[in-house]
């Protein structure tokens, strides 16, 4: 079993990088979690992810009520998972909106980077939980339990679903 907290991140990050969608799950007022699936930019080197979106949305409501934001990534080929929790900030800032503007944009969102309704969404991740049989990332009980790392100033600490998380 697999407990080595780089080698995880580097588990986590080779995984996020083979999908190239995911679902993204917020809190709604009422409790519930909506779920609906995005293609996410690419995971940053600060363990960020960002995208495009329309302000108008359910998930911008709902993320700017909680503060809060998950994004799930799977992928089949080594029955694996990694979810990044975080927290969301929006940004209506034209140069960074054009920066980031992909091909598929002006599909969703016609009126372009310009569009004052368009924002880029900053997932600033805080949590990462990730499961893997292939990669062996699986901790008592086996194939029960998700590891865990948890943003600790400039680190991260490990624990297991299995376990309480740290205080």
């Amino acid at each position: 079993m697999l407990t080595d907290t780089n080698s995880l991140l580097t588990i986590a990050r080779e995984t996020i990088a083979r999908v190239p969608f995911c679902v993204a799950s917020a809190a709604a007022e009422d409790g519930e979690v909506n779920a609906r699936v995005l293609e996410p930019g690419k995971l940053r080197d600060d363990w960020s992810v960002w995208f495009v979106t329309n302000r108008r949305c359910r998930k911008v409501v709902e993320m700017e009520r909680s503060g809060r934001l998950t994004l799930t990534y799977q992928y089949d080929p080594e029955k694996a998972y990694v979810t990044v929790v975080g927290r969301p900030v929006i940004d209506n800032d034209v140069v960074l909106k054009r920066a980031i503007w992909g091909p598929a944009s002006a599909r969703w969102h016609p009126g372009g980077p310009e569009d004052p309704n368009v924002v880029v969404v900053k997932l600033i991740v805080d949590r990462i939980e990730l499961w893997s049989a292939t990669r062996d990332v699986m901790p008592e009980p086996k194939g029960l339990s998700a590891a865990v790392l948890v943003r600790e100033g400039s680190g991260w600490r490990y624990y297991a679903t299995s376990q309480p998380p740290p205080a």
